[in-house]
């Protein structure tokens, strides 16, 4: 099965059996009950993303309220304790929504002055590309190998010293080994050169955007969002046949439910799920 993230959004007072309240959120979108395709979306879920840093950022001096929502215990592998300063979810007023955005935009903003810098101190770099087509690169392909989840590939071993003689490279070096690279760095390496064609807002535009984690989105008004797709509300038996669409036919955008979680209540709460579909 593959797996699924999404942020549920709840009532304050789902905090009394907050396992009921997500279950009631969910149970129309569940898989194999014969509703329209559009709300068939999964079979089991969990509460997910404080252990494993998918989860929300705790605003400084919450860290300790009982009203924040951890990871529910593994079937097999027992607790899993949330990562410092991080959770699974809780009240919207005590989640630092905001702040992974402005920390990546300020280091992405870091990057690209760094990297336009670098060229008068460095040889400029070369695209990967040129390291692939060298001679000696140009290695035979050994046979494709079926890998232990059953899945072939082909390994290519001239890509791979390829992009270690690219990644050597003095200025991507230099770039990489800079302390806020890994938080202002877009997701594109080893080939990140044409990143830094983008002028400077742009770059740190598309690195924010990064940071809006992919994820499905559950309304406190029961509209299921998914990126690329019409929402979908949960009291309809499909798209077709919906009296609610006014005003939600388009596709929302990462930016859409980032604006619209953090235009929630503080008291409303906001729980991540690892689902499967």
């Amino acid at each position: 099965m593959a797996g699924l993230s999404i942020v549920v959004c709840l009532a304050p007072d789902s905090s009394a059996d907050l396992v009921t309240a997500i279950d009631t959120a969910m149970a129309p979108f569940e898989a194999a009950q014969g509703f329209a395709p559009e709300r068939d979306q999964w079979f089991r879920w969990s509460v997910e993303g404080g252990s494993d840093g998918h989860g929300f950022r705790i605003l400084p001096g919450q860290e300790d309220d009982p009203r924040l929502v951890h990871d529910q215990a593994h079937r097999r592998d027992g607790p899993r304790p949330s990562l410092p300063g991080m959770c699974a979810g809780g009240p919207r007023g005590l989640l630092d929504l905001a702040g992974p955005r402005a920390e990546a935009a300020a280091a992405a903003a870091q990057v690209w002055d760094l990297f336009h810098r670098l060229p008068a101190e460095l040889p400029a770099a070369l695209p990967l590309e040129h390291f692939v087509a060298l001679p000696e690169n140009q290695l035979p392909r050994p046979p494709v190998v079926v890998g232990a989840d059953g899945i072939p590939f082909a390994p290519d071993p001239g890509r791979r010293r390829a992009e270690r003689q690219y990644r050597a490279q003095p200025l991507l070096r230099h770039l990489h080994d800079a302390l806020f690279f890994t938080a202002g760095a877009v997701g594109q390496w080893p080939e990140i050169l044409p990143w830094f064609s983008l002028d400077r807002e742009q770059y740190v535009a598309r690195r924010v955007e990064e940071t809006r984690r992919p994820s499905e989105l559950l309304t406190l008004d029961g509209w299921w969002v998914e990126l690329g797709y019409p929402p979908v509300h949960g009291s309809c038996e499909s798209l077709d046949d919906c009296p609610h669409r006014a005003g939600r036919t388009q596709p929302w955008t990462r930016a859409d439910m980032a604006a619209y979680l953090e235009g929630l209540s503080e008291d409303i709460i906001i729980v991540r799920l690892r689902g499967r579909v």
